[in-house]
């Protein structure tokens, strides 16, 4: 059987196809947004303040003025500590010129007192957020969605996410 020139399973399946493709696109703008079309800038997540493995706070709105990399990750996450070493490398290379690292422990486990540990045997030099795991997917919703471990939201002087990594990073990745 034919239609229009083309077999009907054919066209049956394509159709299908593009029934999934549009249902999966649907399916992530609902869950979590699509990556890099972020309003974090405006979003009440900016101004939420979280706690610091070493008992500092911060907030997102804070950082407004300089160019930020948000990485979530976790400690039992091969890739994600395969990455550490590089964002301690750029933390110490661009501190000064306007970039800052922000570290979101993510959909793990691990007490705030291991994970401390853990950032001191590791040397991690940039701040690490640990929270309420629905806070945490409150700011991975704010800022896009978080589809996978590691991903890194790049936000902007004003707070916009305007580029999401999902994977491990690399410096040549970074420049």
């Amino acid at each position: 059987m034919q239609w229009r020139g083309a077999p009907v399973r054919l066209v049956v399946a394509t159709g299908w196809r593009w029934v999934g493709a549009v249902l999966v696109v649907c399916g992530v703008a609902w869950w979590g947004g699509i990556p890099g079309v972020a309003v974090a800038g405006s979003s009440t997540e900016m101004e939420r303040v979280w706690t610091t493995v070493d008992g500092k706070t911060l907030r997102l709105a804070d950082w407004r003025g300089k160019v930020v990399l948000v990485n979530f990750w976790a400690t039992w996450c091969p890739p994600c500590l395969e990455e550490i070493p590089t964002l301690i490398r750029f933390q110490t290379q661009y501190a000064d010129k306007g970039v800052a690292v922000i570290g979101v422990d993510y959909m793990d486990q691990t007490s705030r007192e291991d994970l401390a540990q853990f950032v001191a045997r590791h040397h991690i030099n940039y701040p690490v957020i640990q929270g309420d795991p629905v806070q945490l997917d409150q700011l991975a919703k704010a800022l896009g969605g978080v589809f996978g471990l590691p991903i890194t939201k790049l936000l902007d002087q004003q707070g916009r996410v305007v580029s999401t990594r999902v994977g491990g990073l690399t410096e040549k990745g970074l420049q």
